[in-house]
């Protein structure tokens, strides 16, 4: 497994996943304009494995990895003008890497702010460094990592991105990852100048049983509980926002039913969704929860997973 960058020092910087697909063509342009408001140096990353090349007894595996390493080149070439075009020189670099994906973006996350993919459709990520490495990567990475959806094949529409009229949302639980993802959202929040709305969804055995005690019952002991759990969850989270971000402008809301689909739904007029990428509800032994899991292929907008 060889990898090759332009620096050794890349602390501080996106990383983007790139392969030349139209799915890592949006997300390396979401990523420059992040770049731009973030005062934050890009490094593009493609890599190949020697698992899809046929192997050929005329060939010795030098010969085959240095065609591979010049293919990578290419089409990293391609990205790397683009992107310095936009932030000039110097604020951009990129790796050449042969060997496993996953490990090599999951490796390399360790001296990025976060790493930008892209994916394609609901419920379809984009093959090749984008593909099936994509779960993993948002699983195992060392730092947040943006999932950037683009819908069929017209990319005349970018990504939004966070503003005035595109709010961040937040969605807490009380766990230790969501606490990890408020310092993302706020930080972004105030960034792009845009409201940060902060949302836990409460959720119960049986939601029509909920309503039945809400409504006929005035509520139950139960019911209460975990409406004033959730509110002051809500409200933790903003109190530590407004503390270290005093300018942003935070509004909270408790929600009830399925937490993935709710996020996602909110989505649709937001411009970035941070959430955590395991609640309480989680599995040990699951990395990426089932919630994150439902807003990343759900969400219309990018999605922010922190560990």
């Amino acid at each position: 497994m060889t990898a090759t960058t332009d620096k050794d020092d890349r602390t501080g910087s996106i990383l983007v996943g790139y392969d030349g697909s139209m799915g890592s063509r949006v997300a390396l342009d979401w990523a420059i304009e992040a770049a731009k408001r973030l005062d934050a140096s890009l490094t593009l990353l493609h890599c190949v494995t020697l698992a899809s090349v046929p192997a050929f007894p005329g060939y010795e595996p030098v010969e085959i990895i240095d065609s591979l390493e010049g293919v990578s080149r290419s089409i990293l070439a391609v990205g790397f003008e683009r992107a310095t075009k936009a932030l000039g020189e110097g604020r951009v670099e990129r790796i050449n890497a042969i060997g496993s994906a996953p490990a090599q973006l999951v490796g390399s996350s360790k001296d990025a702010d976060f790493v930008v993919m892209g994916s394609r459709g609901r419920g379809r990520v984009l093959g090749g460094v984008l593909g099936s490495t994509a779960y993993t990567v948002t699983a195992h990475a060392h730092c947040p990592v943006v999932v950037i959806r683009t819908d069929g094949d017209d990319v005349s529409v970018p990504p939004p991105l966070p503003g005035p009229d595109r709010r961040v949302i937040l969605g807490v639980d009380g766990s230790e990852e969501s606490y990890h993802a408020i310092e993302s959202a706020a930080r972004f929040a105030q960034t792009f100048g845009a409201p940060l709305h902060i949302v836990r969804v409460a959720e119960s055995i049986s939601m029509e049983a909920w309503a039945y005690a809400e409504t006929a019952r005035a509520g139950t002991e139960s019911t209460h509980a975990v409406t004033e759990q959730a509110a002051d969850t809500v409200e933790q989270a903003r109190a530590h926002v407004l503390a270290a971000y005093p300018g942003v402008e935070v509004e909270t809301e408790v929600l009830y039913g399925d937490p993935g689909r709710t996020i996602a739904e909110l989505a649709t007029t937001a411009g970035l969704v941070v959430i955590g990428s395991r609640g309480r509800g989680g599995f040990a032994g699951l990395l990426l929860g089932s919630v994150s899991h439902t807003i990343i292929h759900e969400a219309a907008c990018p999605v922010m997973v922190v560990r």
